[in-house]
């Protein structure tokens, strides 16, 4: 079960409150702007002052925009589905929650007539697996190591050994999703994983934006038949968690959505930008598929950071339950991005056909 962080769980405090204001009024007026801002910035100040814009700009954006907006946004949703759903259904929620980055990183993608931004939900199934099972472990034990209590890392690796088939259990079905996010990558966008995009690749047609689609449903509907068998041969794991004080607030989980939005408009901006920006060195990496490539490294690594947040508060508690929650921030979040993926494979067809899409 996700722990609400401080500042999220606790009243807002009033900088805060200006600052996401600050940054909604900043976000719209953005939206205004026919032309990117971002480039515009880069020819004004020069390179250096731009690339120490952007870094700072990330880390903003790693550390507080969106895993801030996204934890409140979670936290809320959590809260509603207690109240009008009941708690059994609150895993899936708080996992499935923290993917709504790459929800509107993919939207706002297409809206700005480019179909890479698919390439975040399916990138994330590739970042979920380092994070969650290799990166949020390391980080619990560094804390502990600290601190000064070895002991809760011996509970910890002992609490792995009980739960090994659990363990197991998470590890295949990310894999598995992984790879069904893999093919349907192809498919939708014509990038496969760690591989070059040659120059002669066009936009893919509707024909092939449906089997990428399809692939990712049937990614969904496995992960739900294994699923359901895991409920029913370990239901304790699903109910014994630890209770936290959720906040049924639809005025925070809306606070939260537009932060995520707002900053999910500003990385397609950059994007964009280093895109034609830096071309020439990029396209040494990615080929003709920068735009895409970005979103599925970069995009994924921003935007699956709020579920390392929930592993990394879920692996400190030392239980099976919450144990169960960490590593569901790898297996939900991919299933939830394949939905998501095979949601924007239905919308890039409409979008293609209209005309409304026409750039990878």
């Amino acid at each position: 079960m996700i722990t609400r962080n401080d500042l999220a769980w606790s009243k807002i405090k009033s900088s805060e409150s200006f600052m996401l204001l600050f940054s909604t009024s900043v976000g719209f007026y953005l939206l205004s702007r026919k032309n990117n801002l971002i480039i515009e910035l880069h020819n004004k100040i020069g390179e250096i002052p731009f690339l120490l814009i952007s870094l700072v700009t990330a880390v903003v954006f790693c550390l507080w925009l969106i895993p801030y907006s996204t934890d409140l946004m979670t936290n809320s949703a959590a809260g509603l589905t207690e109240k009008f759903l009941g708690e059994k259904q609150r895993t899936l929620v708080i996992n499935s929650t923290t993917n709504l980055p790459e929800l509107f990183l993919m939207f706002i993608s297409l809206g700005l007539g480019r179909l890479g931004g698919v390439a975040t939900p399916l990138g994330s199934n590739f970042a979920n697996i380092y994070l969650m099972f290799a990166v949020a472990p390391i980080i619990v034990i560094i804390k502990w190591l600290l601190s000064g209590k070895m002991s809760r890392i011996t509970d910890f690796i002992n609490l792995l050994k009980k739960e090994k088939k659990l363990v197991i259990w998470h590890l295949t079905i990310s894999f598995t999703m992984f790879m069904f996010s893999s093919f349907g990558c192809w498919s939708i966008t014509g990038i496969f994983p760690f591989v070059t995009m040659p120059e002669n690749t066009f936009i893919r047609t509707d024909y092939l934006l449906l089997i990428g689609g399809v692939i990712c449903l049937v990614g969904v509907g496995i992960y739900f038949v294994f699923e359901q068998k895991l409920k029913k041969n370990r239901p304790e794991i699903f109910e014994d968690i630890e209770d936290a004080d959720f906040d049924a607030s639809w005025i925070k989980f809306g606070s939260g959505t537009v932060g995520v939005i707002l900053s999910c408009y500003l990385l397609n901006l950059f994007f964009m930008a280093f895109t034609q920006l830096y071309e020439p060195l990029l396209k040494s990496f990615f080929g003709t598929a920068i735009f895409a490539y970005l979103h599925y490294f970069i995009g994924s690594f921003i935007s699956s950071l709020p579920e390392t947040t929930v592993a990394v508060e879920n692996y400190e508690r030392l239980t099976s339950s919450d144990l169960n929650t960490a590593l569901a921030s790898a297996s939900v979040s991919n299933m939830s991005n394949l939905a998501i993926a095979f949601l924007g494979s239905i919308l890039a067809s409409l979008f293609i056909l209209f005309g409304l899409v026409s750039e990878l």
